[in-house]
């Protein structure tokens, strides 16, 4: 009997079986592909020279440079998602998160894009400067209403009936299950790239994919484990939260894609290692260890990274170098999957 990894690659599904798959979904352009790989020499550099042992390449997926406001992973995610809203016939968007939300800035942009009237009700955080995120929401556009969490529902409700009570047609994001599965499908297409990179770059050996917990990462494993890659998965966790629970969604969600796109494999708890040990005192809260790793990044590379997410992946590359967690025999590959704007809504913790 072959070894399970030679049954996989036997049964693994093609690149143009994905690519064809992803072509037949609705899809609104908003980011420029593309986006380059490239290494962190100096980064590597500067650890050699404390003592810290990495392995022979550590590269970043550089997914802030997708362009459209200020960049970021969202833009793949929002693609298909400003496509299935379209294709709906919709002409008002909805939308609930929280103050600090990168997603907001991203739906925000596309909606003006798009030409659609667009409400975010940013939630917690109330009295808070209008900055990062919410400051970009509100140059594209965006009605923003600033309540509490638990009255975010309530207000969305209302601001749905105004707008049917006015002969309009609104979307509410969070209702709708595709956008729970929407970034999962965008990064199987950042899978098609890495795998040409990769090729490009002549790596074949083993890959630690390395990013948050979220559906980006889990879009990147759910490629490779289809088509056979010996790419493997660590998530840094942002925020508290029950790894179990991330595992259960990802799972689920997953098994949604596997069915729509006809792959073999959907995700299990196995397949991405997640760090909770470096998610900081909250979400949106950076500890000192994310802030180091923000100014490290920073001067070594002239690359920006955000205290609420990458900064927090980042965090836990080093530490996990640090304490010699990491096969040096791997590939390192950073996911920078964007945030810039939210460095802004920290600024004091970086001119002290």
């Amino acid at each position: 009997m072959a070894p399970v990894t030679e049954q996989i690659v036997t049964m693994a599904v093609t690149k143009n079986q994905i690519q064809m798959a992803l072509e037949n979904l609705p899809r609104f352009k908003l980011s420029h592909l593309n986006t380059p790989l490239e290494t962190l020499e100096r980064l590597k550099q500067d650890l050699s020279e404390r003592g810290i042992s990495t392995p022979d390449r550590i590269l970043i997926k550089r997914e802030d440079a997708t362009g459209l406001a200020f960049g970021g992973n969202k833009g793949r995610h929002f693609e298909f998602e400003m496509g299935h809203i379209l294709e709906g016939g919709f002409d008002t968007v909805i939308n609930i998160n929280h103050y600090h939300s990168n997603q907001a800035r991203f739906l925000a942009a596309g909606c003006a894009k798009a030409g659609l009237k667009y409400h975010i009700i940013s939630t917690d955080m109330v009295t808070a400067p209008i900055t990062g995120n919410l400051l970009l929401c509100k140059l594209m556009g965006a009605v923003i209403h600033r309540t509490p969490a638990e009255y975010g529902r309530q207000m969305a409700e209302k601001i749905f009936s105004d707008v049917v009570k006015d002969g309009g047609n609104p979307y509410i994001l969070p209702d709708d299950p595709f956008a729970d599965i929407m970034g999962m499908i965008g990064f199987l297409e950042t899978g098609l790239e890495l795998e040409k990179q990769f090729e490009s770059a002549g790596i074949d050996g083993p890959v630690q994919l390395w990013g948050l917990t979220g559906r980006s990462i889990a879009g990147l494993r759910l490629y490779a484990k289809n088509r056979g890659l010996n790419w493997q998965a660590t998530a840094v966790q942002y925020s508290p939260g029950k790894i179990e629970d991330f595992h259960k969604i990802t799972s689920r969600r997953s098994s949604e894609v596997a069915e729509m796109f006809d792959l073999k494999y959907s995700l299990n708890e196995s397949d991405i290692t997640v760090l909770e040990n470096y998610r900081g005192p909250a979400y949106g809260e950076p500890d000192e260890e994310v802030i180091n790793a923000i100014r490290l990044l920073g001067k070594t590379e002239g690359l920006i990274l955000d205290p609420n997410y990458t900064g927090k992946a980042m965090s836990g590359l080093i530490g996990e170098l640090k304490t010699g967690q990491i096969d040096l025999n791997e590939t390192i590959c950073f996911i920078h999957s964007g945030g810039l704007p939210q460095l802004f809504a920290h600024a004091d913790k970086f001119t002290e």
